[in-house]
Formats: C-alpha cells, sequence, structure tokens
C-alpha cells in the first residue's frame, strides 16, 4: 500500500519549524579574485542536529536545514519503511529542549514499531541514513506520461523556487511536480536525502497522491533516492545531476523511471523510458 491510498486517520502536524531567515547566516570572509582581494560578509546555509524519534525512541539524528521539520519527520517515516500510508502516522510533532535541540516525535501503531524494531540501527551514507531495502515494493507499470520538456520546465521551476540556495549555494532542491509541470511543492536543504523527504512528508502530511507525479532532485540518485521514490509511490525521478548504478539497479528493479543529467535540453532516460515523451518517434 502506498502513498496516496485513502485513510480516516489525521497527522498531527505540529509546524513550528523555522523559516527561511533562519537558514540562513553570514560570516565574515576574505574573497580574493584575479585582480582583488576584500573582507566581506558571505551568507552561509545553517545546518543543525535534528534528532528523530520513532514512538519514544531516537532511531537517527540528521544534520538538517531550520524549517519544515514536520515534512522532514513525516518524509522520513515514510521513505524509511517505517510507515507504508498516512493510516500508519499516528503523529508527527516537533518539540526542542535546551541541552538537545530540536527533535521531530513520530508515533506509529505499536505493531509497526515492534515489526521494525530490529532495523533501527542507522548507518550514514552521505548525509542520509541507510536501512535495507529488500523490502520495496513493485510499482505499476503504468503512470504519467510526461513530455520531456515538460520535465525541463520542473527542473527550472525547481531552482528558481530556492531561495537559499540563491543566497548560499549551499542547499539542494527537491519538487514534486504534476505531467504539466506544475509545481505541487518545492523544498531545500543541506542534504539532498532530507530535500526529498522534506516535499514528499509535505504531500503525505497533505494526503496527496504521488502516483502521477514527478520527483526531481538537484542530487545525484543514489541507492537511498531511489528506494525513497519507491516506498512514496513516485513513479518518475529526474535528477539534474547523475544516478549511480546502485540507483539505477533498484529503480530498474522495482519500476521507477529514472531520469538523469537533466540540464538545458540534455537528460539521459536510465530505466523504463516508457513514462518519458522525448518527441522523437521512429
Amino acid at each position: 500500500m502506498l502513498l496516496g491510498e485513502s485513510s480516516a486517520a489525521v497527522a498531527e502536524a505540529d509546524t513550528t519549524g523555522l523559516f527561511e531567515r533562519d537558514a540562513i547566516t553570514s560570516r565574515r570572509v576574505r574573497k580574493v579574485s584575479a585582480d582583488a582581494v576584500a573582507d566581506a560578509d558571505d551568507p552561509l546555509a545553517v545546518e543543525r542536529w535534528l534528532r528523530i524519534i520513532l514512538n519514544g525512541r531516537e532511531i537517527a539524528a540528521l544534520m538538517a536545514s531550520p524549517g519544515h521539520e514536520d515534512e522532514l519527520g513525516a518524509g522520513f517515516a515514510l521513505t524509511q519503511g517505517f510507515i507504508r500510508t498516512r493510516r500508519d502516522l499516528l503523529s508527527v510533532t516537533v518539540r526542542a529542549d535546551a541541552e538537545k535541540g530540536p527533535a521531530v516525535r513520530i508515533v506509529v501503531p505499536l505493531e509497526r514499531s515492534l515489526a521494525l524494531a530490529d532495523r533501527i540501527s542507522a548507518r550514514a551514507s552521505c548525509g542520509g541514513v541507510v536501512y535495507p531495502d529488500d523490502d520495496l515494493p513493485l510499482l505499476p507499470d503504468d503512470g504519467p506520461l510526461v513530455q520531456a520538456a515538460r520535465l525541463r520546465d520542473m527542473a527550472r521551476a525547481m531552482v528558481a523556487a530556492q531561495g537559499i540556495y540563491k543566497r548560499t549555494g549551499g542547499t539542494h532542491g527537491a519538487g514534486i511536480f504534476t505531467a504539466d509541470a506544475e509545481p505541487v511543492v518545492v523544498r531545500e536543504d543541506v542534504g539532498r536525502h532530507n530535500a526529498a523527504d522534506k516535499a514528499i512528508g509535505h504531500c503525505l502530511l497533505a494526503d496527496l497522491a504521488l502516483a502521477d507525479k514527478v520527483l526531481v532532485v538537484s542530487g545525484r540518485v543514489s541507492r537511498e533516492i531511489a528506494a525513497k521514490a519507491v516506498r512514496a509511490g513516485v513513479p518518475i525521478l529526474a535528477s539534474m545531476s547523475a544516478p549511480t548504478d546502485a540507483g539505477v539497479d533498484v529503480a530498474e528493479r522495482c519500476g521507477v523511471t529514472v531520469v538523469g543529467f537533466l540540464r538545458g535540453r540534455r537528460m539521459n532516460i536510465c530505466t523504463h523510458p516508457h513514462r518519458i515523451d522525448v518527441g522523437v518517434h521512429t
């Protein structure tokens, strides 16, 4: 069962996350160019620890950009396999204490927590947290047919919406779009995994189905990013960067269309190309 199935449960969302202005700070730097040296204040992206607590147990600690912490927690729970539908998400709240800092507290049914107890041994991977992916579902072979030109529109729209990146150059972006390139949500974070989880979590909390949507990311399509798309039920995953071999393997096995190097008029369709209309027919 994937995101978008009907559910009578209502997730409690505490949106006490910080705003974009809290995700940017500045430091005095010495700027060196070909013909000048000058001291100036330079904007930097903020990253801080965020703890993920599932049914009272801390299962991960992430370095993340401030803001949309409830979405990050909800998306993390879904894309790491701790929940399968919104029905499993009983509540998600954001709290902070003076000593340990902010935390996202997630409550799921006890049977889900017990079934996954042996998986709560996180391993870091380039800013993400890796859990086994042997339970990944197989997505239906259908889904939206997207014109290649619309994918390029999505990438441009995602970059245009990244206010922190424009000022600091220090964040990744992730966006959910319709097949016609209409943006559903765009999120950014210092971590590419976090950005994807925030975008997916937004849709989970809003009870929006993703079976007809496209996930666009700025970072590479690794094994973990591909697994996130699978667990969220997103049939098309497009990246402005490169895929890895493990990312392509997961997508090929689970039925996700992966597009890499989405830049300008370029793109590489790596898996399940039937969902992309390139406008050339032989």
